[in-house]
């Protein structure tokens, strides 16, 4: 089954009582099984809306992803939040199809995090866009990406959205950058830009080791 994914931008208001939630929010995910795949990590922004903090936690299916969000004992860890930050979440299905690699990045270290595209989708386009997919497929084997989402089903839960999301795991912050500026991708990304509109950005794995809230 695929996974389940929280995709959240936001951008903190109050950083001394965000450490609350941010604390909650981290013992609700031990207690109940959820992983972080990005916390909070350096990031670079290339495109679109900008948020200042982005985290995906991982869920074991698109359905849990809804129902964990909605639960009961979630909502004082929600009301943390919003109280003290403004996001933007969805809850995004994971990618099970056919991968540009034959295997999956390493996972990261602490000093050698994993890097990740995270993406977010209107298409304007939809048969341009098309031969988009098919332009990014030789740049995305020659660097070994891995997608976590690729379109499949979302539900927003917070703030604003876009209609498709995507995350692509990568070896490295440096991989996952020069996959985005090579020249095979810079073609698939004109043919993009035509065809949509995305916010993008790079940022790096969540190992146990996070940057600050602020």
């Amino acid at each position: 089954m695929a996974k389940g994914y929280w995709f959240l931008n936001l951008d903190v208001v109050n950083p001394v009582d965000y450490i609350t939630y941010r604390e909650a929010n981290a013992r609700f995910a031990a207690e109940h099984g959820l992983r972080f795949i990005v916390r909070g990590g350096d990031f670079e922004h290339l495109e679109g809306i900008k948020r200042h903090r982005n985290v995906l936690v991982e869920l074991p299916s698109f359905d849990l992803a809804v129902s964990t969000y909605e639960a009961p004992e979630y909502q004082p860890v929600k009301a943390l939040r919003r109280a003290t930050a403004i996001a933007d979440l969805a809850a995004v299905e994971g990618y099970g199809g056919p991968q540009p690699s034959p295997a999956p990045p390493p996972e990261g270290t602490p000093d050698k995090p994993r890097g990740y595209w995270m993406a977010k989708v209107d298409i304007t386009d939809p048969e341009r866009y098309k031969d988009y997919i098919a332009a990014n497929a030789e740049p995305f084997a020659e660097h070994g990406a891995w997608f976590l989402v690729r379109g499949g089903r979302h539900h927003l839960l917070d703030g604003r959205g876009r209609s498709r999301y995507v995350v692509i795991a990568f070896r490295d912050m440096e991989t996952a950058r020069a996959c985005y500026f090579s020249p095979g991708y810079q073609r698939a990304l004109a043919i993009r830009q035509s065809a949509s509109v995305a916010d993008l950005l790079l940022i790096s794995g969540y190992t146990g080791r996070e940057s600050p809230p602020a």
